[in-house]
């Protein structure tokens, strides 16, 4: 795989702030596009400026649920940064509550968080934008009825697109070949996160390795995906101990295939 072709999502390197060194190392090692996120909070001028000193672009991000209720700001701000996807990555956070309480929805209300997320869609589209979801592995754990999470919110409007995060998808327990191909036409991005042990706990940020190192057959998914629409490989490591490590590692491996 061609590293040129390779993002990284910013959420990475959070904790290694200042940012500017982080698109320094970036540029260096040859990754040209990041996905942003918080674009509702973030200093548009001031990412607009360390990006274009590093030769770095952005052309995704991700916003909260609750950005969507201002659409208007979110659209300038990505076309401001020429961002063209603007993914949710999690249902409306609940107030005081862990993040994975989040997830813990009944099949009504993932069909109404879809429903409700859906509605925004049109206003993104007529800017020439599009707006997306991505997954972490409660989408892909079965509710009672048997139905996943995921295909309650995805199926009301065919112009919701998709992000799908593979690694999140085999931690959910699921194919992720399967639902690549359910999705191949809703599909414009995918995260690349892996795990180096999937006999141990998947949703243990200290059990997520480089892209390569751990235990998920890249090869194949990557076969897979490029038969959809996907336009962005993105590489996310919820917490590494060392982010260049990761990035390295994660580039050399994925560079071999």
């Amino acid at each position: 795989m061609n590293k040129n072709n390779i993002s990284i999502q910013l959420y990475t390197t959070r904790h290694f702030k200042p940012y500017e060194p982080i698109l320094d190392f970036f540029s260096k090692t040859g990754i040209r596009n990041i996905e942003l996120f918080g674009l509702e909070s973030i200093d548009i001028d001031h990412f607009q400026n360390m990006m274009s000193a590093s030769n770095i672009s952005a052309k995704s991000t991700h916003v909260s649920f609750e950005a969507l209720e201002n659409s208007q700001s979110i659209i300038e701000k990505a076309k401001k940064l020429k961002i063209k996807h603007v993914i949710v990555p999690a249902p409306p956070a609940r107030k005081n509550a862990e993040f994975k309480n989040t997830f813990d929805m009944n099949e009504e209300e993932w069909t109404t968080f879809g429903k409700n997320l859906s509605q925004h869609v049109k206003k993104f589209e007529d800017a020439g934008l599009t707006l997306g979801y991505h997954n972490h592995s409660y989408e892909f754990m079965a509710l009672p009825s048997g139905k996943l999470p995921i295909e309650c919110m995805m199926e009301h409007n065919e112009y919701l697109k998709f992000e799908i995060d593979l690694g999140w998808t085999v931690a959910g327990g699921a194919d992720p070949k399967v639902w690549i191909e359910k999705y191949s036409e809703k599909i414009i991005a995918c995260h690349l996160k892996d795990f180096f042990n999937k006999e141990k706990d998947m949703l243990d940020h200290g059990n997520q390795s480089a892209v390569g190192d751990g235990f998920i057959d890249w090869k194949a998914l990557l076969d897979s995906i490029s038969q959809t629409k996907c336009e962005l490989y993105i590489l996310e490591h919820d917490d590494p101990k060392d982010y260049k490590e990761y990035t390295k590692r994660s580039l050399d491996n994925l560079g071999k295939l």
